[in-house]
């Protein structure tokens, strides 16, 4: 047999994806590559490791049975990748940098301009979203998240506090009236993100949502404000956006703005890379550059 570890990782992605098109996008790959060398692999065993069905893919008996092994396989891999890419001195490639559309915005891209200006080797590779990346699997290198991972394999540092408070047109306001501070949200429309980690709560600054009525979903800050803009309710952001959004105001401009911990996560075996340490230290330095805005938004810049 001519398989070789690649050949698992295409098996892997399918199985956990359910299709060929999911699986594509995770390997950064065309769907027909991935039927192919799917198809290659069971040519290979000699047996069909997925069978294809109305919703998708679904792995056969054949498949769940060495699945475990796979996972373990990759796991070796990462391992390996992570061990070596640790001690890399050079200050050049790239580095995965995932975080949130707001904070890629605001704090991310502001320290790569400045980063590259002293390392133009270096390229960093910003993904955007809510979704947790899988860093011991090195689906990204470092992330700047407020939702701290328990991990006992994963580095956390905290850079500091970011500000959200509750915004709305003043149209809507004037037809629907101001919510009472603590008295929750009940008849509100609220405008909120698709799925968000638990442990970034309370949302809307902890006021009761019992009643109130979701009138938008979407995981970016920028179409949430563009909603409640056009009067559809209330979005709570981090005020650094929220603030100079022309169309929108602070719902409570008197009440102090939640305030969330923003942790900085890496591999404990990434920590010695260089090229890691120079994007790390990067982020740290803009974050205390923009401490004042990120803390309290530009009310108080």
């Amino acid at each position: 047999m001519t398989w070789q570890w690649d050949d698992i990782r295409f098996f892997l992605a399918v199985s956990r994806a359910g299709s060929l098109s999911a699986a594509a996008r995770t390997l950064g790959v065309g769907h027909v590559t991935v039927g192919r060398r799917i198809a290659l692999l069971e040519k290979q065993l000699g047996v069909t490791l997925l069978n294809r069905n109305p919703d998708g893919f679904v792995t056969t008996p054949a498949g769940e049975a060495i699945l475990r092994q796979c996972a373990a396989m990759e796991s070796a891999a990462a391992d390996l990748e992570r061990i070596v890419a640790g001690h890399d001195a050079l200050l050049k490639g790239s580095v995965r940098v995932a975080t949130t559309e707001a904070l890629g915005y605001q704090l991310v891209a502001p320290a790569i301009a400045t980063l590259r200006k002293s390392h133009p080797e270096l390229r960093v590779d910003l993904i955007t979203g809510v979704r947790t990346l899988d860093i011991a699997r090195r689906e990204a290198d470092l992330a700047v998240r407020f939702a701290r991972p328990s991990a006992s394999d994963l580095i956390c540092r905290k850079l500091g506090d970011v500000a959200f408070s509750l915004y709305a047109s003043k149209r809507y306001l004037a037809s629907k009236g101001a919510p009472k501070q603590g008295q929750g949200l009940a008849g509100f429309d609220l405008i909120t993100y698709s799925g968000t980690p638990t442990a970034m709560g309370p949302f809307f600054m902890g006021e009761s949502i019992e009643g109130a009525q979701v009138a938008l979903r979407s995981d970016s800050p920028f179409i949430q404000l563009r909603a409640a803009a056009n009067h559809t309710g209330i979005a709570e952001v981090t005020c650094f956006l929220g603030d100079r959004a022309p169309d929108v105001v602070r719902v409570w401009p008197d009440r102090p703005p939640a305030r969330r911990a923003l942790w900085m996560i890496m591999h404990q075996d990434m920590k010695r890379a260089a090229r890691i340490k120079a994007v790390s230290n990067a982020i740290t330095e803009t974050y205390r550059r923009e401490k004042r805005t990120l803390e309290q938004g530009l009310a108080a810049a």
